[in-house]
C-alpha cells in the first residue's frame, strides 16, 4: 500500500538508524551547542511566556482539584486509561506497563517492537506517564500556591527520568510522538517554575542537552506517507515550540522553520474544507486541534505568527467539534479514540465547555456561545491578562437545526428542543473509511449513526477500547457489528489486514439530503458488499419528524443471492428496562420511554456483555469510554435471511 517514494525514505530510514545506532553505542551523538549570545550563568530567557495571568484571579473551585492531583502526582500514583491513582513504584519505574506488570526493552530503540506486548507490555501504558502530562500538573500547583514542593517534585522526577532514559535506548525513545508531546510538557513545566529558583546549574543543562536530542531526533524523523497523520503533526508541533522556547540552542531557527513548515501544509493537507479531520476519527480531532492550537500560541507569543489561512482551518475544526457536540452530553466515538492529549490545563480533552471558552478568545461564532457554559481552567492559563473571551453569553436556549459536512461525508439531521421534549440528534456516518491508503485509525462503520433523544444517548459508537494489549477486542471494536449498521454473511464492509491497516475500502455517498425545521431526510449508500460472489448494495433511509417525536430507519438491501443478514443498534448505559414484547422494543431513557417498532419478518436478540474469565475473547454487549475501559451495554441484534431485494424499517418514537 506503501508508494515507492515511502519504500524508499524507509528503507532510508532503517540505515540511518544503524548509524545511529552506532553513534550511541561509541558515544559518538553530536552535542548541544548555543548561540554566541547564551551565558548559561545568566538568567534564563526564554523566547515566550505559557503564563502572564494574576494567579489571584486563578478560581478557587479548580484549586482543591489540582492540589489532590498534584499530590497524588507527588507520591507517584498517576491515574490513566484502566489504572486509577495507580503507584508507579519509588523510584518511578518509567519503563514498566503498570497494568500488565511488564517491562519493556531497555535496549537501542531498533531492538524494541513497541507492537510486541508479551515482550514490552502495551507501549501507550509505558508511554503515557512518560508524555510527563504530570509535571505540568505539579508546575500549575506550584504557581497557584507558591509552595516550592510542587516545583521540587517536578525537577526530581523529570531528573530522574534523564537518569533512566539514556538517549536512543528503551521504549521512550522509540517514537518521535512521544518525545514531542514530552517536549510541549517541559516548556510549560519549566516555564510554569522558572521564578522558583530551580532551573539552574546541573539540572538546566542536562535538560537542554535533552531537548536538543529531542529535537534532533524528531525533526530528522518526521513522519511520511502513510505515516503522515497525527504522528507528523504531533512531531512538528513539538519541535516548533521547543525551538521557539529554547531560542539558546543553535539548531533552533532550522527546527523552528522546518516545523512551522510542515505545520501550515499539514493543517490544509489533513483538514477538509468543512473542518474535520481526514483521519475519520473524532478523538483524534481534539488531539490535532490542541497540537495546531498550542503551536500557534507558541508563534503568537514569539512574535512568529501563524498565516491567517492556517487561523482559519483552526477556526473550521473547532468549528466542526462543536456542532457535533451541539445534541448530546457524550461526544460521538466515530473512528478509533485513545485518550490522546497534549496538555493537562485542568480539563478533559473532550470537554466541550473548555473547548469552546478558548476558541472563543479568537473567533466569534454563535456555536462557541452556545458551548461555554463557565470559565474554564484551560481559557485561565492560556489567556488571562493576555485576551478576553469575544462569546456573549446565550440566555435562551437554542433549537437545534441540521448540518452537512458534505466534504468530509458526515450528516447531522436534528431538530427541537430539550425544554420541549421533542429534540433528537442523528449523526450519519456516509464518510470514507479513513486517511491514506491503509486508514489507519477508520472503523468498519458506513452508514452507521448515533442516535441522541433529549441529548441522552440511544445508539452509541462503542469506542475503541484497546490498541496492542488485546488484538481480538482491537478487531472487535473496529468490525461492522460493533456499530450501528448492517452486517451480510457475518463480513465487515470492510476487509482489515491489520491492527492499522485496512485492505478494501467500503465506498459510502449520500443520495438524498433533504433537512427540515422538523428534521428532514436522509438517504445514503455504501458498496462494501459488492465484493461478495453475490453482490449486495446497502442502502439507508433516515427521517425524523420531532413534532410526532419519530424516527424511521430503512435499509434496503438490493441483491440477487442468499445471505444472512444482522441489523445491530447498540444501546448506551444510560437506557433502562430494555426488553421486546411482540415485536416491539421498550425501554426508559431518562425521563423519556422508548418504543421501538422492529422490521417485520425477522428474530431479534437482546445481548448484553457479561464478565469472562477469558480476557482476549471479545462479544457483542460492551461500551468503551475510554482506552482499556469498556462496561456492558445491551445489543439489539436483528436477523433475517433474505434471496431478493428487501427492506427493513426500524420505527423509533419516544415521550415523557
Amino acid at each position: 500500500m506503501m508508494s515507492v517514494d515511502e519504500v524508499t525514505w524507509r528503507i532510508s530510514s532503517l540505515s540511518d538508524a544503524w548509524i545511529e545506532r552506532l553513534r550511541v553505542q561509541f558515544n559518538w551523538v553530536p552535542k548541544v551547542q548555543y548561540t554566541e549570545q547564551y551565558d548559561p550563568q545568566a538568567t534564563f530567557k526564554p523566547g515566550f511566556s505559557v503564563f502572564e495571568g494574576q494567579v489571584a484571579e486563578y478560581d478557587d473551585a479548580w484549586k482543591a482539584p489540582l492540589l489532590a492531583k498534584a499530590e497524588s502526582i507527588i507520591a507517584h500514583k498517576l491515574s490513566y486509561f484502566d489504572l486509577q491513582e495507580h503507584h508507579l513504584e519509588s523510584p518511578i519505574n518509567w519503563h514498566k506497563d503498570h497494568s500488565a506488570g511488564i517491562y519493556s526493552n531497555l535496549g537501542h530503540i531498533l531492538s524494541v517492537n513497541y507492537r510486541d506486548f508479551k515482550n514490552n507490555g502495551d507501549c501507550k501504558l509505558v508511554w503515557e506517564p512518560n508524555r510527563h502530562h504530570q509535571m505540568v500538573v505539579l508546575a500549575r500547583a506550584y504557581k497557584v500556591t507558591g509552595e516550592l514542593k510542587y516545583a521540587q517534585a517536578a525537577v526530581q522526577q523529570i531528573t530522574h527520568w534523564l537518569d533512566q532514559n539514556p538517549y536512543g535506548k528503551g521504549m521512550n525513545w522509540r517514537s518521535p510522538l512521544e518525545l514531542s508531546i514530552r517536549l510541549i510538557s517541559w516548556v510549560w513545566t519549566i516555564d510554569l517554575i522558572k521564578d522558583s529558583g530551580l532551573f539552574v546549574g546541573d539540572f538546566k543543562d542536562r535538560l537542554l542537552e535533552s531537548v536538543f536530542l529531542h529535537c534532533r531526533d524528531v525533526s530528522g524523523k518526521f513522519s511520511q506517507g502513510t505515516s503522515a497523520n497525527n504522528h507528523l503533526v504531533g512531531e512538528a508541533a513539538g519541535v516548533y515550540i521547543a525551538a521557539r522556547y529554547f531560542t539558546m540552542l543553535k539548531d533552533a531557527p532550522q527546527w523552528q522553520q522546518k516545523s512551522k513548515a510542515v505545520l501550515e501544509n499539514e493543517i490544509q493537507a489533513q483538514t477538509f474544507n468543512d473542518g474535520c479531520t481526514k483521519e475519520h476519527a473524532f478523538s483524534y480531532q481534539f488531539f490535532v486541534f490542541q497540537f495546531y492550537l498550542f503551536t500557534a500560541l507558541a508563534g503568537k507569543w514569539s512574535e512568529d505568527d501563524f498565516s491567517p489561512t492556517y487561523w482559519q482551518t483552526l477556526k473550521k475544526l473547532s468549528q466542526f467539534i462543536a456542532i457535533i457536540a451541539e445534541g448530546g452530553e457524550h461526544y460521538p466515538m466515530l473512528g478509533d479514540q485513545d485518550d490522546g492529549y497534549v496538555i493537562d490545563l485542568g480539563d478533559h480533552v473532550h470537554n466541550i465547555n473548555a473547548l469552546s471558552d478558548i476558541v472563543s478568545h479568537f473567533y466569534d461564532d454563535e456555536i462557541f456561545a452556545q458551548g461555554k457554559k463557565q470559565p474554564s481552567e484551560s481559557a485561565f492559563w492560556l489567556f488571562n491578562n493576555r485576551q478576553q473571551s469575544t462569546a456573549e453569553e446565550l440566555t435562551k436556549e437554542q433549537e437545534l437545526s441540521s448540518f452537512a459536512f458534505t466534504d468530509s461525508g458526515y450528516y447531522l439531521l436534528q431538530a427541537g428542543k430539550v425544554s420541549e421534549g421533542n429534540q433528537a440528534s442523528i449523526l450519519v456516518d456516509a464518510a470514507e473509511l479513513g486517511y491514506t491508503a491503509i486508514a489507519a485509525h477508520g472503523h468498519a462503520d458506513a452508514l452507521s449513526c448515533v442516535v441522541r433523544i433529549n441529548r441522552n444517548d440511544l445508539f452509541v459508537d462503542t469506542g475503541t477500547y484497546d490498541y496492542f494489549s488485546f488484538p481480538q477486542w482491537r478487531n472487535h471494536f473496529r468490525k461492522t457489528q460493533a456499530h450501528n449498521t448492517v452486517e451480510i454473511d457475518g463480513l465487515d464492509q470492510s476487509v482489515m489486514t491489520g491492527p492499522f491497516m485496512w485492505e478494501s475500502h467500503a465506498q459510502a455517498s449520500c443520495c438524498k439530503w433533504l433537512p427540515s425545521e422538523l428534521g428532514g431526510e436522509l438517504v445514503a449508500e455504501h458498496n462494501g458488499y459488492q465484493r461478495l460472489g453475490s453482490p449486495v448494495t446497502h442502502q439507508r433511509s433516515i427521517k425524523l419528524n420531532v413534532l410526532e417525536k419519530q424516527i424511521n430507519i430503512t435499509d434496503e438491501l438490493k441483491t440477487q443471492g442468499q445471505h444472512d443478514v444482522v441489523i445491530y443498534f447498540h444501546f448506551s448505559e444510560d437506557c433502562q428496562n430494555i426488553e421486546i414484547n411482540n415485536g416491539v422494543c421498550h425501554l426508559l431513557l431518562g425521563n423519556d420511554q422508548i418504543t421501538i417498532k422492529l422490521p417485520e419478518r425477522s428474530s431479534v436478540e437482546l445481548i448484553t456483555g457479561v464478565e469472562s474469565e477469558d480476557k482476549q475473547t471479545p462479544s457483542l454487549g460492551w461500551l468503551s469510554r475510554g482506552y482499556h475501559q469498556k462496561v456492558a451495554i445491551t445489543t439489539l441484534a436483528i436477523s433475517a435471511h433474505i434471496s431478493e431485494d428487501r427492506a427493513f424499517t426500524t420505527s423509533i418514537s419516544w415521550g415523557a
